[in-house]
């Protein structure tokens, strides 16, 4: 019998050392400007969800359709990993002014690129412009892609294998060029939980801009008596359970030269940790379709919310606020409406019928209802708050209150 080879590991050469230390400078360790994208009209939840994870308020700006804010390195990864209401990440790498192609390559070139991408392949450049004498799209992304090239040529690191797709973003406004970098990758709303059709469909980070827009605390009973895919019903379970939406999925900092298994692994333990093990379910899913209660069903235990969610076949009609216990939660409801219905009329009908249904049976809960438009979220006969919400393309209303 022959004795194992032992396994031969490259010990890091000066020039490897050298990176490693530029990486911690101006990457890993330095505080840099970053920008979460959110649902538009909702910044101040996302604001609130950055401040939880214990960053400086006063280091946060808001802005429609997202929050800007000063961090590390390893708080970006934090965001992505825990964030319920973000979109995505964006890490701000450089701005500078350029009125001309030759002043947008001539500052393009002073960037040191190796230290954000490990590969000139597979880059995505993504490009904006806005009352800019620099107007042609194509022909900044074109120069960018050249500049960026070159760089990772001369560092040797242009051929490297694409390990993680990536993607720059470039805004161009009033002739200032803002480059930042993706650190998500797919959308944030990709949580990896569902499959299969939904009759009524919201994704995910909307469904948690509504749940706690109504007030919901992870506590308190919920009903989704329209579960359909169950979206509300995993979002609430992950806020009931207190589980990191993004646990579960791969980032586009993956692929960064600054991204290390070993922190986040750290990271991901440290979300693990947090996770709640409940002594019974808070959350009541039912649907009248039993293929879609019997899909819910398995997802939920897949991804191991059993303790959280329970699921029923159910008509919403035959639905009453006591049958969830005596004490009022949350019920969130996004009826199909427009043309999934088959008509306008038959949409209003409905929605009215779930109203009289609601102020009947729920009296004391808390409702989050999707409404069509404007103008039957007046008619909703509780006192309601109204804020429009856009899903799909389509602008809609978000009714909360008390019934």
């Amino acid at each position: 019998m022959t004795n194992p080879v032992p396994e031969m590991t490259s010990q890091p050469t000066s020039a490897d050392r050298a990176f490693d230390k530029r990486l911690r400078r101006h990457v890993i360790g330095r505080i840099r400007d970053y920008y979460v994208v959110t649902v538009p009209g909702f910044e101040a939840l996302c604001r609130r969800e950055l401040v939880d994870l214990g960053l400086s308020e006063a280091d946060m700006r808001l802005e429609r359709g997202g929050v800007g804010f000063r961090a590390r390195f390893v708080d970006c990864q934090r965001a992505n990993l825990n964030l319920h209401t973000a979109t995505r990440v964006l890490m701000r790498v450089e701005t500078f002014p350029a009125t001309n192609l030759r002043r947008l390559a001539k500052n393009a070139d002073r960037i040191a690129w190796e230290l954000f991408f490990s590969t000139a392949k597979g880059l995505s450049v993504k490009v904006k412009s806005h009352r800019s004498r620099l107007y042609h799209t194509g022909a900044i992304a074109q120069t960018l892609e050249s500049s960026i090239a070159r760089r990772l040529t001369q560092a040797g690191r242009a051929e490297q294998p694409v390990t993680v797709p990536q993607t720059l973003y470039v805004r161009v406004v009033d002739d200032q060029v803002a480059l930042s970098v993706d650190s998500s990758g797919e959308s944030l709303y990709k949580r990896g939980f569902k499959s299969g059709p939904a009759h009524a469909p919201i994704r995910e980070t909307l469904a948690a801009v509504i749940l706690l827009s109504a007030g919901y605390d992870g506590l308190m009973p919920l009903v989704d008596p329209m579960c359909g895919s169950g979206t509300f019903s995993l979002e609430a379970a992950m806020l009931a359970k207190q589980m990191a939406p993004g646990i579960g999925r791969a980032f586009a900092f993956m692929g960064w030269p600054a991204y290390t298994k070993k922190k986040w692994a750290f990271l991901k333990r440290e979300a693990q940790s947090r996770i709640d093990v409940l002594d019974r379910p808070r959350i009541f899913a039912s649907d009248v379709d039993p293929a879609t209660c019997a899909r819910l069903s398995a997802t939920i235990g897949q991804h191991g919310v059993t303790d959280a969610v329970m699921v029923e076949q159910k008509d919403f009609f035959h639905s009453r606020g006591d049958h969830y216990g005596r004490t009022p939660g949350l019920v969130t409801i996004n009826p199909p409406y427009g043309i999934r219905l088959g008509s306008q009329r038959q949409a209003d009908d409905l929605f009215r019928a779930i109203c009289r249904h609601l102020k009947a049976y729920y009296r004391g809960w808390r409702i989050a209802l999707v409404t069509p438009n404007r103008e039957l979220a007046r008619r909703v006969p509780f006192p309601a708050r109204q804020m429009p919400l856009f899903h799909g393309g389509l602008t809609l209303s978000l009714v909360t209150g008390t019934i």
